[in-house]
């Protein structure tokens, strides 16, 4: 018992540590100058609206990176914000329940939940589901269970850099290790701490026999190279809209910390015309 209090403990505070650190990501660059950012509440759910000064009939349901355990509205202020800028939309920013604490399957839940209210309240708009990293794998868990419920599909999805094979074991893993900002054990421990041993609630294990047009977004350094790829080759076969962009040199969630570089500005124009694509 002892032990066991204590691991828990070493848990609590790495996840702490590290926690720490990423929220200092969001002060790497300014939100855009052109959107406001609101906190409100939704299916009892702490939801950020971040709305543009020219904005359509869009809203996009993101959910963001982080392992699972780490990061909210301080650590993607910025980078949403310029997404909501550029593709001149509305994000409904989920700032769901965090692991270990709340393990599987809380935070799907609640994205879920969330995306299910905003459907009745704003009947009129075309939704997308959106998100990066661990937020990515979110995103293909909670449109598994939205079509377990029978709740209508967002319009399309996009994932940044999506970690969607939470057993780590693909060649991009290994060959990709030394570029990545990310690594391999790190995933795997955070991984455990989401859903322990069970398999079955691994995104690379579901199964779709329809999917929304989707577009994956992969920098070539990373080491989710083949999470994507293999994501990408899966669907495709389903959603004959879906497409896959390998960003050249770059590393994982690159827009997160230079929403400037080259790289990160034609990320933004890429979102922005799929988005606008019509579908």
């Amino acid at each position: 018992m002892n032990t066991n209090i204590h691991r828990k403990g070493s848990i609590l505070k790495r996840v702490e540590n590290d926690r720490n650190f990423f929220q200092t990501l969001g002060n790497i660059y300014p939100i855009s100058q052109s959107v406001s950012i609101t906190e409100s509440d939704m299916a009892g759910v702490k939801i950020y609206w971040m709305v543009p000064e020219k904005r359509g009939n869009t809203i996009i349901v993101y959910l963001h990176g982080g392992n699972y355990a780490l990061g909210g509205i301080e650590s993607h202020k910025g980078m949403v914000s310029y997404i909501a800028e550029k593709t001149a939309s509305t994000v409904a920013f989920v700032e769901y329940s965090l692991a270990p604490e709340y393990p599987f399957p809380i935070a799907r839940n609640e994205g879920v939940n969330v995306y299910q209210q905003l459907l009745v309240q704003h009947p009129e708009s075309d939704f997308i589901f959106m998100g990066d990293s661990a937020g990515g794998g979110l995103v293909v868990s909670s449109l598994h269970a939205i079509l377990a419920r029978n709740i209508k599909l967002p319009k399309a999805v996009l994932l940044i850099s999506p970690w969607i094979n939470l057993k780590c074991n693909t060649e991009s893993y290994k060959t990709r290790q030394d570029l990545d900002l990310i690594k391999r054990q790190d995933l795997l421990d955070y991984a455990a701490f989401y859903i322990g041993k069970k398999e079955e609630f691994d995104p690379s294990e579901l199964k779709f026999d329809i999917f929304p047009p989707t577009f994956i977004l992969v920098g070539n350094n990373e080491i989710l190279l083949d999470d994507a790829k293999n994501f990408y080759e899966y669907i495709s076969a389903i959603q004959k809209n879906t497409k896959i962009k390998v960003y050249k040199n770059q590393t994982h969630v690159w827009l997160l910390t230079d929403i400037n570089s080259h790289k990160s500005k034609e990320a933004l124009v890429d979102i922005a015309t799929f988005i606008q694509g019509g579908f």
